[in-house]
């Protein structure tokens, strides 16, 4: 079965600040929708798979390079995509885990703007106890979120078509009675992208 044909349209995102706090973020009240996932998730290459650039968010081969709260403006929808700092990267002191914690808590807690959350996870592991502890968090504090899974053109045809499913019993086992709200990208074939921009549309609008 054929992928679905990605969108010729680009989000036209500009880039507009990188604070620690949503204080210091912009304040014209337009919607907000945040990116996050564990450090080395493909986060950057999915921001700029969604813009059809390749440098607009700055890719690292080094785990855990973004400690900001970082502003990009979509110029024709009007609303700001916001890359947050990963979680869960081993190799941070207790101090700079305990900051990056910091500034992620006080975003999703204290935006006003933030519509939903979208948590990316690697399709190539099982679920893991870091994004179930995330996922419960968000849960706990009444944040809306989707998962995106990430990097799928790395797995088996097969793998792809029983992704959903299975990662659904997995995370259940976990967080019992709760089954996540799904959405398949890839940076490289561009799968996802006419599902997410929907996705911001429509709670746009609602």
């Amino acid at each position: 079965m054929n992928e679905p044909a990605p969108t010729s349209a680009n989000m036209k995102l500009k880039y507009i600040s990188s604070t620690v706090h949503p204080k210091h973020g912009p304040q014209d009240g337009l919607p907000e929708f945040a990116f996050i996932g564990r450090s080395n998730v493909g986060k950057s290459s999915l921001i700029n798979m969604l813009a059809g650039r390749r440098s607009l968010a700055k890719i690292s081969s080094n785990p855990g390079k973004t400690r900001t709260i970082n502003h990009y403006l979509e110029e024709e929808m009007k609303f700001y995509l916001v890359d947050l700092p990963g979680y869960g990267y081993a190799k941070l002191s207790k101090g700079e885990k305990a900051k990056l914690e910091q500034i992620i808590g006080d975003y999703i807690l204290n935006s006003q703007s933030l519509r939903c959350t979208f948590v990316l996870i690697d399709s190539r592991h099982e679920p893991l106890r870091q994004d179930a502890d995330f996922m419960q968090w968000l849960i706990r504090n009444g944040q809306p979120f989707i998962v995106l899974f990430t990097k799928t053109d790395k797995l088996s045809s097969n793998a792809r078509k029983q992704i959903k499913a299975n990662y659904a019993k997995g995370i259940m086992k976990m967080i019992p009675g709760f089954e996540p709200e799904v959405i398949v990208t890839s940076s490289e074939t561009r799968q996802g992208k006419d599902e997410i921009i929907e996705q911001i549309r429509e709670m746009m609008i609602t």
